[in-house]
Order: C-alpha cells, then sequence, then structure tokens
C-alpha cells in the first residue's frame, strides 16, 4: 500500500524505528489511563505500541488528511480513536476529556514549544508528557539551572513536572532524516504542586529570562516597579534567571501572588 509523503510544512519526519517507537510508548507510566493522547501519529509506527497496552483509552491527534485516511485503510488500526485537527486549536474538553491524562508523541519540531505550553495551561492537568522533541528542545524542558539551556519552559515545566531526558536519537532513523539530533524525554506530574498560581509564576519567569544578560535587579525592574512591594531579596539582586533554581522562582511567584489578593 503506498505510503504517506512526509510534508515540510507540517513538520513531519516519520520514524521509522520500530524498537525506537516502543521505548518511547513503553516511557508512559503504568497505571490506570483515562485518555492518552498521541499528537500526530503520521503512519502509526509509535501508535501500534500505544494501541496494544492502551486500547480504548488512546486517542490519535492528526492534522494531515493523507495520513489519516491512511491509518483508516489500516487493519490493525480499525478501532483506532482519531481526532483531526490541530493539536494546538482543538478544544480541551474534546482533547484532554477528563480523568488522567497523558500526551505523547513524536512531535512536529516547529511546534514543540507551543505543545509543551498547550499542556502546561491545561485546565485538566495533564499527569504525563513525554515524546521525541528536536534534541536541544529535549534537553532545554529537562536542564537545571545553571546550565545555559535553562529557561523558561524549563522552569514552568519542571515546576510541575519531574523531568527526565531519556535518549538521544539520530538523523537515520527518520524518513526525511532531520537536519538535527532528536531527543526523549519524559514528565511526570508532581504529586506536591507550587504554592504559586501557573499565571503568575508564567509571569516571573518569562520577565526574568527576557533579558537574560542583565541581572535580576533589572531584569524584574517591569514587577518591581509595578509593585514596590514586591522585593528581591538582597542575596538575589546580582544573579541572573538561569542561576535561580526552580524552588526560587516559585517562591518569587508566590510573593507576586501573595500581593495580587
Amino acid at each position: 500500500m503506498q505510503k504517506v509523503a512526509p510534508k515540510k510544512q507540517l513538520g513531519q519526519h516519520f520514524l521509522t524505528d520500530p524498537a525506537i517507537a516502543l521505548k518511547i510508548a513503553s516511557s508512559i507510566p503504568q497505571g490506570s489511563w483515562d485518555r492518552v493522547v498521541e499528537v500526530g501519529p503520521g503512519m502509526g509506527i509509535l501508535t501500534k505500541p500505544l494501541l496494544e497496552v492502551h486500547e480504548n483509552a488512546l486517542h490519535c491527534v492528526e492534522i494531515d488528511t493523507e495520513s489519516v485516511q491512511w491509518l483508516e485503510k489500516q487493519n490493525w488500526a480499525k478501532s483506532l480513536n482519531i481526532i483531526r485537527g490541530d493539536f494546538l486549536a482543538i478544544p480541551e474538553n474534546d482533547l484532554f476529556g477528563a480523568g488522567n491524562v497523558a500526551v505523547i508523541g513524536n512531535y512536529p519540531y516547529n511546534i514543540s514549544t507551543q505543545i509543551a505550553f498547550r499542556v502546561l495551561e491545561a485546565k485538566n492537568p495533564v499527569k504525563f508528557f513525554g515524546g521525541m522533541f528536536q534534541r536541544e528542545v529535549a534537553r532545554r524542558f529537562c536542564a537545571e539551572h545553571g546550565n545555559k539551556e535553562y529557561g523558561v519552559t524549563s522552569v514552568l515545566l519542571q515546576a510541575f513536572y519531574d523531568c527526565k531526558y531519556l535518549f538521544t536519537v539520530n538523523e537515520g532513523s527518520f524518513n526525511p532524516p532531520p537536519a538535527v539530533k532528536s531527543g526523549v524525554m519524559a514528565c511526570v506530574r508532581k504529586e506536591k504542586l507550587p504554592e504559586c498560581s501557573y499565571k503568575s509564576l508564567a509571569l516571573v519567569v518569562k520577565t526574568a529570562f527576557n533579558q537574560r544578560r542583565k541581572t535580576l535587579s533589572n531584569a524584574l525592574k517591569p514587577l518591581t516597579s509595578s509593585k514596590p512591594a514586591f522585593e528581591l531579596p538582597e542575596e538575589l539582586k546580582g544573579k541572573r534567571a538561569e542561576q535561580l533554581p526552580v524552588e526560587t522562582f516559585i517562591m518569587l511567584a508566590a510573593q507576586w501572588d501573595s500581593l495580587s489578593i
């Protein structure tokens, strides 16, 4: 049967190694999942091992009409739940439903950060978020403070998830081969969540990293000027955003929250 043609405008690089697909599928923790959302199944190399374990819970989100039509003709995919459309635009209730949700995929590299924000901002919290990204993006998501890769998405994801970089995938495992290596990561929702709102945390973190070369006393001036009661501890004023651990950003966001009541 004719295969799906990869489309550059959709950022499609189809994984061709079933062993890697199985490793990615196995990164989802064992347990009772109400919904497992696969982003961009393509020709289903990752879908197959996911379907074997998660059966009726699996929902695949696909924007590419040709991929949808191809999957619908496969005998193994007859029972597959396919949500047609853009992962970034589909209403949340249709996408995540209720209960325990996992999100996984071989993500289009051009929208991977937007996908992370969609997961972070979901009203029904996503309990697991993982899969394959451009290697540098996966490393950034999992980076520790004091590292140049550490940034906005590092802090926001790690405030709510335990994030782990799992392994690297070489260019030859795809059709067409991407120009960069890929990386697989896994993020598991923390049981103890930060004592601050996501909105305040995002505000503080984005403001701090907006001018990451400046010290915090300068980078956070838009916030300290608008609310003089929002004061930086003396020991933080000379530091830069990338030097602060996630817990310190949470502390600052909780302080901002207390001034917003």
